[in-house]
């Protein structure tokens, strides 16, 4: 399973921090400060988006905003990808924290809970526009409000080997998570494997609701992931185990690396999941063999979401004029235009989704084409996995603790307990 992936910072790894106590008169946040007049200037900062290839585009909705709304003036900062975190939090501290701020959702949620954000769901009357699960990933346990609008958003689908489906005697593409189960276990008879991946906590979320249920990792102010639903998956994954359908890799590896896309590229299991361009940039230029025997089918229940947003500093002085600047940005036209450059990436807007043949690069395999409608078509159904509270050093230990009742060294309700167990004794805030 993927993590959050941001434009400039490739994959990026966020670690809670606690600003709760080192910020001083931060105003509550609401809307009616955005009810003013828009005008005066602002501060707007991005991830490092300063180069050559997104200058131009940034400079361009700067310039349209300020003639659309005359006497504004948006001052453009860019910060660097690496320490970026610690930069926000420094900017907090000393009431420096820009107008319009890009921020993945767990940085928000620090700033957030330190009453440094406005609430969008209050002060803008778009929220509407963006789709549910990037609103969502801006909403947080015990804090009102949402705080972020969806920028750019990340998915992923599955993806078969026909020809190992084939050999195995399975004539249909698996299109839900039970039916994978049922392949896999139909594949190993015949000497075939198909799973090279331990289940997560995160993971755990998409297969829970796959079957109609729900499954939260953090919620009321505890780790909640040691569900009765999460335990008999991993024990079907135990059975699989021992019926020779998962990879030796995937219990090595657990917790370390995902061997999900190499061993799909190498042929040697049957079923991988990975991002809507996995096909045209990576299959076809790693595996072009496979190519004529790859199908992709949407993710199954609620598939991840990888989000990045824009929010609103909650002690703005120009509170109407930064609130109109992040509509103005992610409005859908901006958003298709801003994915055109980040290829790969999806628009926040639902209007964007549409019709994803406006952004999307050409596809050079008809497979890919269809990989980029299904991803936009599952947009509003995706949610971002995990919690804020959730760390990466949590879903390790998770995911190892997993490969050990998989394994068969523990039961999964042991491995599930002592996860939470962690999660609790390493919680931050």
């Amino acid at each position: 399973m993927k993590i959050r992936t941001s434009v400039a910072a490739g994959i990026a790894v966020a670690t809670a921090f606690a600003l709760t106590a080192c910020t001083g008169g931060a105003s509550t946040s609401g809307g009616s400060a955005a009810d003013g007049e828009v005008g005066g200037e602002i501060s707007f900062q991005t991830w490092s988006l300063k180069n050559d290839k997104f200058t131009p585009y940034f400079e361009g909705v700067i310039d349209a905003f300020e003639k659309e709304n005359p006497g504004t003036t948006v001052k453009w900062i860019d910060q660097p990808a690496d320490g970026y975190e610690d930069k926000i939090l420094q900017q907090a501290e000393s009431g420096e924290l820009p107008d319009v701020i890009n921020l993945p959702p767990e940085y928000a949620y620090s700033l957030a809970s330190a009453d440094q954000l406005l609430d969008l769901g209050s002060a803008s009357k778009v929220i509407g526009d963006y789709v549910d699960g990037g609103v969502e990933a801006y909403t947080y346990d015990g804090i009102d409000g949402s705080f972020g609008f969806p920028w750019y958003l990340g998915t992923e689908l599955n993806y078969w080997n026909t020809a190992l489906l084939a050999q195995g005697g399975v004539t249909a593409t698996p299109q839900t998570f039970e039916e994978t189960m049922d392949a896999a276990e139909q594949l190993a008879a015949a000497g075939i494997q198909t799973i090279s991946d331990v289940p997560s906590p995160k993971s755990l979320q998409i297969m829970v609701s796959d079957g109609g249920g729900t499954q939260d990792v953090y919620k009321d102010g505890k780790f909640v992931f040691n569900t009765p639903e999460a335990v008999a998956i991993v024990d079907r994954y135990a059975e699989l185990y021992k019926a020779g359908a998962i990879s030796p890799e995937a219990l090595q590896n657990a917790g370390t690396a995902n061997a999900n896309i190499n061993n799909f590229n190498k042929g040697t299991v049957a079923w991988a999941t990975a991002g809507p361009n996995y096909i045209d940039k990576d299959i076809a230029v790693n595996a072009p063999t496979l190519l004529p025997d790859v199908d992709v089918t949407n993710g199954f229940g609620n598939p991840p979401l990888f989000v990045q947003g824009i929010s609103v500093s909650a002690n703005s002085d120009n509170a109407a004029t930064a609130v109109a600047f992040a509509e103005f940005l992610t409005n859908t036209d901006n958003q298709i235009e801003f994915v055109k450059l980040a290829t790969g990436f999806f628009p926040g807007t639902k209007a964007a989704n549409e019709d994803p043949s406006v952004f999307a690069e050409t596809a050079q395999n008809e497979m890919q084409a269809t990989a980029n409608d299904l991803a936009a078509s599952q947009m509003n159904d995706a949610r971002m996995l995990g919690a804020p509270q959730f760390t990466e050093a949590m879903e390790t230990y998770a995911k190892q603790q997993i490969a050990l009742a998989v394994k068969g060294d523990i039961t999964a309700q042991e491995a599930l307990d002592k996860a939470v167990e962690y999660a609790e004794q390493n919680v931050v805030g």
